[in-house]
């Protein structure tokens, strides 16, 4: 697939130094995410031209639209790029059609033109019966597509979507995340989606990009990602217990001093995963062959639909995830002590 926007972009937002190597290709969807303050919208501001680059270069369909170097930079008004932004920001004194025209005329339309570009786009989006209402007459969902609709009716090369379901309540959440999967399934040009929730990375993406401290951490497709784990936010996405160590065969030494036997071929600097519900918990000191037993005390559970995580504070904390009914039959709950058996079999490890 050819790379149409690689980005490199090094710039500078309060205490955060952003420094990010991003490719983008046709008709693909990249998510992007991390913790809070971890360069995710500052990376879109940079790319539309709203926070100057320090340095690097960002070229989109072979256009520079900014190089650091020989100061050539392309303001964001002229940019063919359309941007979603968290809280729609919407004019809440213009209707929702001459919201959407706002970009076109920007852009440099004729009034009746942006107007005329603004209500087929609305149309599209199944709002064509509420372009005359302000924007505090729209329920969350709409309120979603008029700015979509504005996005897109500037003809983006590039669609910027800033945490684009964030400011929906639950019950609105899912059904609008299967509608923008649609709309942006249509939209030819690139789509860089910025999400801090990885249902909404996985339901919308081709590919995730994460951040942490404004670099990357780790890329690739979410079973790539799930299936190797890197760091402690990643491995939480993921839902993983996730250590890091030194293999020496069929053990891994951790930074505390204790270690995991694991099954083998483990050598030099690795990381080794344990999913929660691969750890059994017990009152009492196990019996049988498991080859990791430590003893703890359960800081925190967690229900999950039909199933609870039990985070366990120990020489290697970790969480399990078991039933409700077997958190009654333990008697679960924070402060109680419990043994942790983990076999060697459910410990996968990986290069480091």
């Amino acid at each position: 697939m050819a790379v149409s926007l690689d980005a490199r972009v090094e710039a500078r937002a309060g205490d955060l130094q952003l420094d990010v190597d991003l490719s983008v290709g046709q008709g693909e969807t990249v998510a992007v995410l991390g913790p809070n303050g971890s360069g995710k919208t500052t990376l879109l501001r940079a790319l539309a031209g709203l926070l100057p680059l320090e340095g690097g270069r960002v070229t989109l369909d072979g256009q520079v639209l900014e190089d650091a170097e020989t100061g050539h930079r392309v303001p964001p008004e002229h940019r063919p790029v359309g941007m979603v932004f968290q809280d729609y920001l919407l004019f809440p004194h213009l209707d929702v059609l001459d919201n959407v025209a706002f970009g076109a005329r920007r852009r440099g339309l004729r009034r009746s033109d942006a107007r005329r570009v603004a209500a087929e786009w609305l149309d599209r989006l199944g709002l064509g019966d509420r372009i005359g209402a302000r924007p505090a007459e729209l329920s969350g969902g709409q309120a979603q597509r008029v700015a979509l609709a504005r996005a897109l009716a500037t003809d983006p090369a590039l669609l910027l979507l800033d945490e684009p379901l964030a400011a929906l309540d639950v019950a609105t959440r899912a059904e609008v995340r299967r509608d923008l999967r649609e709309r942006l399934r249509s939209f030819r040009g690139f789509r860089l989606l910025v999400t801090h929730d990885p249902v909404d990375a996985v339901t919308m993406a081709d590919r995730l990009v994460v951040l942490e401290g404004g670099r990357v951490v780790q890329a690739g497709t979410a079973a790539d990602i799930t299936a190797r784990p890197r760091t402690g936010y990643v491995a939480e996405l993921a839902g993983t217990n996730l250590y890091r160590g030194r293999g020496t065969g069929d053990r891994v030494e951790l930074a505390g001093g204790d270690q995991l036997v694991v099954p083998g071929g483990a050598v030099g600097e690795v990381f080794a995963t344990v999913h929660p519900r691969a750890v059994a918990l017990h009152r009492r000191a196990p019996e049988g062959s498991p080859r990791n037993v430590w003893q703890g005390r359960v800081v925190m559970l967690d229900r999950l639909a039909d199933r609870v995580r039990v985070r366990v504070d120990g020489p290697v904390p970790i969480v399990a995830e078991v039933t409700v009914p077997a958190v009654a039959e333990l008697g679960l709950g924070e402060g109680v002590d419990v043994w942790v058996a983990v076999k060697a079999s459910e410990i996968a490890t990986y290069p480091a």
